[in-house]
């Protein structure tokens, strides 16, 4: 548009100049005829008129070349702002029927503009969040290290202490405060491969609770739980050598391990537990032969590395426990003995 107004500020310029042409053109002209006026009246003077005559002459048509050149340049300059007129109403026109389009697509650009705007200062929160939170657990974990470097030795000792207790706790039975199953097993192999260095026996008892499927069925499982503790106990208090391991097998099973013990010495220990169990006098049903708890245990010794392994100690004395149970409960087995 700038362009424009210059282009229409020239060719103000270019018909004033033309019209100022034309103004000297008419006053030669008149110039002229007031000359031939001159010519006719005298004629002493000719040779002078003749002379403006023809001074005025070529002055009339470097006017008039003038005058074309610039109206050529003239017509040069309309040509241009008639060219520029059209592409400007072209624009103008594509303006107006793609101005919706443009608008709606304007909008959309700024809508996207302003959603990333949002985003970015969501995660520019959440950034200074989580470094706020790191900061904060990096002045915990300054005053822990401070504190473990001031307090080292007791630290160090405590943890070593409940250490100790996790792993007692680990190997305890929760209900019969005996050792589990874990603790058997463990204690079963590392004598196992001691004995067997030394060619020494191994003696392994399992003792069964008689009838006390029925027992939890009538009395009901808690006073079922205070029959098994009374029976571990029972059973703990009568193994006492410190190598001697009493330990809950699982349900109303018990194991026992004798490290060091003949086939006669485990059954005699075998026959105080039963003995021990009994004399609890813990009530038993009406249904069942005894009128107190009674234990079945069966017994099995080996000497480690001759022919035996632990699965099949275990299974011996479960064979044996099996067979108490045939001999009518409440006794001892070995598979070469009688029920003692």
């Amino acid at each position: 548009m700038e362009m424009v107004r210059d282009n229409q500020a020239e060719l103000m310029d270019l018909q004033a100049e033309n019209e100022r042409l034309r103004q000297q053109v008419e006053r030669l002209q008149q110039t002229n005829q007031d000359l031939l006026m001159a010519l006719e009246t005298t004629a002493l003077h000719g040779d002078i008129i003749e002379q403006q005559l023809e001074e005025a002459n070529r002055q009339l048509q470097f006017e008039i070349g003038e005058r074309q050149r610039r109206q050529v340049a003239l017509q040069s300059l309309l040509n241009v702002i008639s060219r520029q007129k059209s592409d400007l109403e072209v624009i103008l026109q594509t303006t107006i029927e793609h101005g919706d389009a443009v608008e709606t697509e304007l909008a959309d650009l700024n809508q996207r503009l302003e959603a990333e705007i949002s985003e970015r200062v969501e995660a520019e929160d959440k950034l200074r969040l989580i470094l706020n939170t790191i900061s904060k657990k990096k002045m915990d974990l300054e005053i822990i290290l401070q504190t473990l470097i001031e307090h080292g030795d007791a630290v160090e000792a405590q943890w070593y202490n409940k250490a100790v207790e996790a792993n007692i706790l680990a190997t305890i039975d929760n209900l019969t405060q005996i050792a589990n199953r874990r603790k058997l097993d463990d204690y079963l192999t590392e004598e196992w491969a001691r004995l067997g260095r030394d060619c020494l026996p191994l003696s392994f008892l399992l003792c069964d609770v008689d009838f006390f499927k029925t027992y939890n069925d009538t009395f009901g499982h808690q006073a079922g739980d205070r029959c098994l503790q009374e029976v571990a106990q029972a059973i703990a208090a009568t193994v006492k050598r410190p190598a001697d391991l009493v330990a809950r097998y699982g349900g109303e099973e018990f194991a026992v391990i004798l490290p060091n013990t003949p086939l006669a010495g485990a059954l005699q220990v075998g026959e105080r537990i039963r003995q021990a169990v009994e004399n609890l006098c813990i009530v038993q049903t009406p249904t069942c032969p005894n009128p107190c708890v009674t234990i079945s245990v069966g017994v099995a010794t080996a000497i480690p590395g001759q022919g035996m392994s632990i699965a099949s100690l275990i299974a011996s004395a479960d064979q044996c426990l099996y067979l108490a149970k045939q001999r009518g409960r409440n006794c001892v087995c070995n598979l070469a003995t009688a029920p003692v």
